[in-house]
């Protein structure tokens, strides 16, 4: 019986992602209504994090040789 579940005791990939997407938003509405972060310290965050993403994805694909 403890391992009958039910729906609402799960969540789909996209519900888990849909409702970080809202609160993400949400909290960047804030921060910005209260003068934290302005909207172009935070896109010029999100690109240097991309950019950040992207150095690491590179450098995992290199394909290293050992030459013995």
């Amino acid at each position: 019986m403890a391992e009958c579940t039910t729906r609402k005791n799960h969540m789909s990939a996209e519900e888990i992602l849909r409702t970080e997407i809202i609160v993400n938003q949400a909290l960047i509405d804030i921060l910005i209504a209260k003068h934290v972060i302005t909207e172009e310290e935070l896109v010029n965050s999100i690109q240097n994090i991309k950019l950040d993403q992207e150095k690491l994805l590179n450098a995992s694909n290199k394909i290293v040789s050992l030459k013995r």
